[in-house]
């Protein structure tokens, strides 16, 4: 019998992990929370899927945001060195170092060498990962996909130093992972 992707041993160490970290952070691990319920359900029902790997990353995907971890200020990155850092397998660190289309804007951030050298990780997976994330918003109710996306982009006054034409290439590949996923359930 197969044990469910959410009472894994990585996997309850990966929830372990993100609560240590995240524990002054209690809106961003609640969206580690109900990002990883979603990559649980979406990973059980999707066939293909390494579901322990991705639940274990939607857990962990956004580690990188705690303060004391903060190394390059690219949280992606940041999440993801602080994992290599305590021997975590190496699918999960790709997963969190690259989810959410994270390539596209590391450039900007000065970081896209460093990225560049951990593997991305393409698929199902990567892409149960960004659905996840995308409909794990935070408050209630969980707001839509769309929403997500609109509070991603920035309020006025706001600068970024990613281009808003770069910024709006990845929002397309995240809609496109998602509708993805949502084509296989």
């Amino acid at each position: 019998m197969r044990v469910p992707a959410a009472e894994a041993p990585i996997v309850s160490r990966a929830r372990t992990r993100a609560a240590e970290v995240l524990s002054d952070d209690p809106l961003v691990l609640e969206h580690s929370a109900r990002t990883a319920r979603r990559a649980a359900v979406l990973s059980h029902h999707i066939p293909g899927s390494q579901a322990t790997d991705v639940v274990a990353a939607a857990w962990l995907h956004d580690i990188g945001y705690a303060p004391h971890l903060r190394r390059t200020g690219f949280h992606p990155l940041d999440g993801a060195l602080f994992l290599m850092g305590e021997d975590w397998p190496e699918r999960i660190v790709r997963l969190v170092a690259h989810h959410s289309l994270a390539a596209l804007e590391a450039p900007f951030y000065g970081v896209g060498h460093h990225l560049g050298v951990i593997e991305v990780v393409t698929g199902i997976d990567a892409d149960i990962l960004v659905s996840a994330d995308l409909a794990a918003g935070v408050g209630d109710p969980t707001p839509t996909i769309e929403e997500r996306l609109e509070a991603m982009r920035l309020t006025a006054g706001q600068v970024s130093l990613v281009p808003d034409d770069v910024r709006e290439v990845r929002y397309a590949g995240l809609r496109a992972a998602h509708a993805r996923i949502e084509s296989l359930i």
